[in-house]
């Protein structure tokens, strides 16, 4: 039974077919990364116990003031709003030059759509080295009842 659902993302066209059409296109808009093909997603744990559910998505660097949860028509969205000083970030990049980066802290936004049987009045967020958990209890009838039947 699933509980949580997650939203992954659609191409709406063969992936090949986009790379050969960026290649041979002129137009410098049609990278991918400002089309959003590839806009980034933090990796997410799903876990269910017999009370509660639990997301662990792999945010690194991100404090929780910079992240926003909010649950609107059964569907829990987790995002970001970087608010950082752009001239701090000029500062830096004349001061440092990085001969390889691998990752970096970019805005995102997931859904998660969530199942009647949870219980969205019960749920809980923290972050902790660099990865949000978020907690979700289920409702009452959700919960499997386990009770011993005598053998007459």
């Amino acid at each position: 039974m699933k509980l949580v659902n997650v939203s992954r993302p659609v191409y709406r066209t063969n992936p090949v077919d986009s790379l050969l059409n960026d290649f041979f296109k002129t137009n410098l808009a049609s990278d991918r990364l400002e089309k959003a093909e590839l806009a980034y997603s933090p990796s997410t744990n799903v876990l269910e116990s017999e009370t509660e559910i639990a997301l662990e998505l792999l945010i690194p660097g991100f404090s929780k003031d910079q992240i926003e949860l909010a649950v609107e028509n059964n569907v829990l969205t987790v995002k970001s709003e970087l608010n950082e000083d752009k001239d701090a970030d000029a500062e830096e990049a004349k001061t440092l030059k990085y001969s390889r980066i691998e990752f970096e802290k970019r805005n995102f936004e997931k859904k998660f759509r969530l199942s009647d049987k949870l219980n969205q009045e019960e749920i809980h967020a923290e972050v902790n080295n660099g990865i949000l958990k978020i907690t979700i209890q289920k409702k009452k009838e959700a919960i499997p009842v386990k009770r011993q039947i005598e053998i007459a």
